[in-house]
């Protein structure tokens, strides 16, 4: 970005965005209707408390309410928790040029994976989101006085978004992941709300795919920048490999699969094939890590019923150090914050989310520790990186778990062909680290012209 283009991009994010009268009315109108409904709203938050207790700890921040941190930090929007290992990189890069950062998240999820990273950081503070009503994000904004505000991956708020600009606080896209099927044609409602990117201040994202899309939705091209993929350049607790390596020694299996981040709608599809597989290969021990805490109990209990020994990862010890049960097939990872302790145990993982259509999770975890990767056939989440991957021979998508099962078997059974995917998985990672400098740098400048 030259000089004049962050000048430029610095005074586009202070003019209020040209949007149609249509847009503003629909905003104002759904403003008035979320506020009427606050006591639904309440409702649903409280019902959500019940299979997650840990929503109610956060109950006064969702209404602006709770810590505010110190004045002029960065303040991040992170939802879930694969958004706050995204912005892990960024907000070590923050920390080391002396920025305080406010983290807010969504989920419980995302907020334990903040703790879990960023422990004993008293310039961090930790905390829920504001609710998305225009007075809760004014008196969040008016505790917190942020310096800018960085929203990760493919969130949109209009309150959050639209307040901020009110309040001469600029905000900024990180690692930018604006899907087709998000943009919905640009058609109905759909295309009032994309509109709404245009209040970014900059748009930092993926590739020059992703960049069109941004261009379509009404962003100036000199206010969007193309730096590559954030989780490339995740940081990896130097304690987790070992831990996963010395496990794997105990382990009295020839090859691991690993299931990794599998969630509720793959999961009868995903059972019967891991038994097959395991009926057809006595020597092969499968690590099964669902991607949600609610499914610990329903993964474990179901391989159990199909006869397989299970052992849960909860009974190994802080260190994972417990010894196995003799005999023992079967892991399941029910545990949060340890994927890096997990690749390290298997020859081959499968990861979730692609046997069903939410597009697929991360892939450039296991590569990053030289793991080839094996998807089902929706991998639109992550095409960045698979694409990329199938090209150097780290990843292949297949069309459903007949498919899937035995190319599985086949590559299980194949060293070499495992060794080529793990060291392309590698390299494929090294050529594409990089985006959190780029990105980093891109921010430096917009603070200093801010």
């Amino acid at each position: 970005m030259t000089a004049d283009q962050r000048r430029e991009s610095t005074a586009g994010s202070r003019a209020t965005p040209r949007y149609q009268p249509t847009t503003r009315l629909l905003y104002v109108l759904a403003q008035i209707a979320l506020h009427l409904l606050l006591p639904l709203l309440l409702f649903l938050l409280f019902s959500r408390a019940v299979r997650e207790p840990a929503h109610l700890r956060g109950i006064p921040e969702r209404f602006g309410l709770g810590p505010a941190g110190e004045r002029g930090a960065i303040w991040i929007y992170a939802a879930s928790l694969g958004e706050t290992r995204a912005a892990a990189p960024l907000i070590r890069r923050f920390r080391a040029a002396g920025y305080p950062v406010l983290l807010t998240h969504l989920s419980p999820a995302g907020m334990e994976e903040g703790w879990r990273l960023f422990p004993d950081d008293e310039g961090i503070t930790h905390r829920y989101a504001p609710l998305d009503l225009f007075l809760v994000v004014r008196l969040f904004l008016r505790r917190s006085r942020p310096v800018m505000g960085v929203v990760l991956e493919v969130e949109i708020w209009p309150a959050m978004l639209i307040e901020a600009r009110r309040a001469g606080v600029p905000m900024v896209m990180a690692n930018g992941n604006l899907l087709e099927k998000s943009m919905g044609g640009m058609r109905g409602l759909r295309r009032h709300l994309m509109a709404l990117y245009q209040e970014f201040t900059h748009v930092f994202t993926r590739t020059e795919a992703y960049r069109a899309r941004y261009l379509t939705t009404g962003v100036a091209p000199e206010r969007i920048s193309v730096v590559g993929e954030l989780k490339y350049d995740l940081w990896i607790d130097p304690a987790h490999p070992p831990m996963g390596r010395a496990l794997r020694d105990r382990w009295r299996v020839e090859r691991v699969l690993m299931i990794a981040s599998s969630v509720r709608d793959e999961e009868p599809e995903l059972l019967p094939m891991v038994d097959q597989l395991l009926r057809k290969d006595p020597g092969l021990g499968v690590l099964w890590v669902p991607r949600s805490p609610q499914r610990f109990d329903t993964v474990a209990e179901a391989l159990t019923e199909l006869g397989h020994k299970v052992t849960r990862r909860s009974a190994l010890g802080p260190e994972m150090e417990a010894p196995l049960d003799d005999g023992c097939r079967v892991i399941v990872g029910d545990s949060i914050g340890e994927m890096n302790a997990y690749y390290p145990v298997a020859d081959l993982v499968f990861v979730g989310a692609s046997l069903c259509s939410d597009g697929g999770h991360n892939i450039t975890e296991p590569m990053a520790h030289g793991r080839g990767v094996v998807m089902g056939p929706s991998i639109y989440a992550v095409a960045f990186a698979a694409n990329a991957a199938a090209q150097m021979g780290a990843f292949e998508s297949l069309a459903g778990t007949s498919e899937l099962g035995a190319r599985i078997s086949a590559l299980l059974a194949d060293p070499v062909r495992l060794a080529a995917m793990g060291k392309a998985a590698l390299d494929c990672h090294a050529q594409s680290s990089g985006a959190a400098d780029r990105t980093w740098a891109g921010i430096e400048h917009l603070l200093k012209d801010a």
